[in-house]
């Protein structure tokens, strides 16, 4: 093997080539944790919900226990093709799967009730961008989760240690960039990475993930 061959094989990958279909057959009880918040909290039950990174397809599973329609949107083929193998045709509130860019959703403004978006801003490289379009196609407004940043996740650098992640926030920092998109109601999901978990409206000391809604204005 020459040193191109040895270059190509080991390369490092790039973080948007990230996929979820590689946890197939397994979930992170902290999304879960976070649909679930949305769907009692925020879906209301004659909705039109959209998830954008629907990932594994779960979360459109718990979304649906409430809303009247649900569709999802990602950027990742495989993800697209694993559920169309193993929800499409299953759950009868699955209207419509697609890929798009990462920034530009094919649907007209105020198309859905709600958008939720579970673990993806960390993954965004321009997040107003991202946050816009999500509002533009929302009637009431977007559920977000994303990480908190915790120092043992944290390199010194400041840098995740997920290497996946572009970046992640604190509490302050995240809604200083949200509260530029509309009013911010603000949740917290507490616990260890595997439960249990608790919710709250103020940031406690073992605070794994922010969930915040942004009204739309």
């Amino acid at each position: 093997m020459n040193d191109q061959e040895k270059m190509t094989r080991y390369r490092k990958p790039k973080p948007e080539e990230y996929s979820t279909v590689f946890g197939a057959g397994s979930f992170i009880p902290e999304q879960l944790e976070a649909y679930f918040l949305c769907m009692n909290k925020y879906v209301q039950e004659n909705d039109k919900v959209l998830d954008v990174g629907f990932g594994l397809g779960y979360g459109l599973s718990t979304l649906s226990i409430k809303a009247k329609e649900v569709s999802g949107i990602d950027i990742d083929e495989k993800v697209l093709n694993y559920c169309r193998a193993t929800t499409v045709g299953k759950n009868p509130k699955l209207k419509d799967l697609k890929i798009y860019d990462g920034y530009h959703l094919d649907y007209p403004d105020n198309y859905f009730d709600i958008v939720s978006s579970v673990d993806v801003l960390e993954h965004v490289k321009d997040y107003d961008k991202f946050l816009d379009e999500l509002l533009r196609v929302s009637k009431r407004g977007v559920f977000i989760n994303t990480p908190n940043r915790r120092p043992e996740y944290t390199n010194p650098d400041g840098k995740p240690k997920n290497y996946w992640h572009l970046r992640e926030w604190n509490q302050g920092e995240l809604k200083t960039i949200l509260e530029k998109h509309g009013r911010v109601e603000e949740n917290f999901i507490n616990g260890q990475f595997n439960g249990p978990f608790t919710i709250s409206s103020e940031i406690e000391e073992d605070t794994l993930a922010l969930s915040p809604f942004i009204f739309k204005k």
